[in-house]
């Protein structure tokens, strides 16, 4: 359903969004309205021109929220004007799920290659306010798409295009030769990584199944899955909230590529770990006894804490880009295929060899020592392999990567 509501001003009737709150929001209503109902039942102020200083003509497309056994429920949206400058409002949403808000300059954009301007999880226990940009097109026109899929995902991280020194220098002590050599990346795309990796309540929703040794605890990360395991997850998502219409054609869950994993396990750092040069028992679950030193190498604690098994997710401070976890807990599938060595010299959105079969794994483990939890340390794992000390993190594509 396409509605457009045009822009009135701070001064005018306060019926105005109440309406459009009430038509087109209700919760516990199925009534759905045609836009010239929404546009003349009870708010005559909407009839007249808009004279605002931000005039904007927006249209909304209904706001639809599916289950995964598409089921179709409503969810509250409305417009609203905050000081002059228009604003969409949604929320509050008691149910869990994944909201999108899609914005792009013209219609045509909007359907094909829109813009993320927010994504979060659901439930939202208040409002979310997000100002209409002033940017471009944006000034005089916008046009906006509130997708909302009912279920249980893993929420998302926002991750800028960049470039980045990958690998680790000789002089990081206990550099492995399959560590280099540094080559300079350039990811021309920004993307969205799970904050998280993804937890057994995440991975049952959609798979119907948990294959966890450590299980028990909903939020702890998923192990025992392979990188064929982790491929038809983000797959299986993808086509969930495709299908409900909350996420564009073309955009794609997938496991992330070597280059944009430690891209954004680094975060913008250049040291040994996303924390500084050190690991040291308490910061990350991982053999607290065998801690690291960039300089020093390993360093023994006999009094550290290990845990010994998987903790739930983000129990440890996340990394300037908000992920939680990149250093111990689970080893973490990536999409490229292994290769011994990393390229050298400068590579643009790299996708790793065409050939082979075991693919990258990255991170470290609860049981592994701090040296193998560092950002640019990498093994090799069959595709086909399970372990209590594997899971993944998800990574959702733009098109065309």
């Amino acid at each position: 359903m396409l509605m457009q509501i045009p822009m009135v001003e701070t001064n005018a009737c306060d019926n105005y969004f109440n309406c459009v709150t009430h038509k087109f929001c209700a919760v516990n209503s199925a009534f759905t309205p045609n836009p010239r109902e929404l546009m003349h039942d009870g708010c005559p102020a909407v009839l007249r021109p808009a004279r605002s200083l931000f005039p904007l003509a927006i249209l909304l497309l209904g706001l639809l929220t599916m289950t995964a056994t598409s089921r179709a429920a409503t969810a509250p949206l409305r417009l609203e004007m905050v000081t002059n400058t228009p604003c969409l409002v949604a929320g509050p949403i008691p149910e869990a799920g994944a909201l999108f808000v899609y914005a792009a300059a013209d219609l045509a954009d909007l359907l094909v290659t829109p813009t993320i301007l927010f994504q979060t999880n659901t439930p939202l226990a208040g409002e979310v306010r997000l100002p209409v940009p002033l940017t471009g097109t944006f000034s005089t026109q916008g046009f906006f798409r509130i997708g909302f899929w009912k279920g249980r995902a893993p929420a998302l991280a926002d991750i800028p295009a960049g470039t980045f020194l990958m690998g680790s220098p000789q002089s990081e002590a206990e550099q492995a030769a399959w560590e280099g050599p540094q080559t300079t990346i350039t990811i021309t795309y920004p993307f969205k990584m799970g904050k998280c990796e993804v937890t057994q309540a995440e991975y049952q929703a959609i798979m119907t199944n948990n294959p966890s040794y450590f299980s028990g605890v909903s939020n702890r990360p998923v192990e025992q899955v392979s990188w064929t395991n982790a491929m038809d997850y983000c797959a299986r998502l993808t086509q969930s909230q495709r299908s409900s219409g909350c996420i564009p054609q073309g955009w794609t869950y997938r496991l992330p590529s070597e280059a944009e994993w430690e891209y954004a396990c680094r975060a913008g750092t250049t040291t040994a770990f996303a924390y500084g040069p050190d690991l040291r028992s308490g910061m990350a679950n991982f053999n607290g006894r065998q801690e690291y030193d960039a300089i020093l190498g390993t360093i023994y604690n006999p009094d550290a804490v290990s845990i010994d098994k998987s903790t739930a997710v983000a129990s440890y401070q996340p990394n300037a880009w908000g992920l939680f976890d990149m250093h111990g807990n689970l080893w973490e599938w990536c999409l490229d295929r292994w290769q011994y060595s990393l390229p050298g010299g400068t590579v643009t959105d790299p996708q790793g060899p065409t050939s082979g079969t075991d693919r990258v794994v990255r991170g470290g483990c609860w049981y592994n020592d701090a040296r193998l939890c560092r950002s640019a340390f990498r093994i090799s794992g069959q595709p086909g392999y399970r372990g209590n000390e594997i899971g993944f993190r998800i990574v959702l594509a733009p098109p065309g990567h």
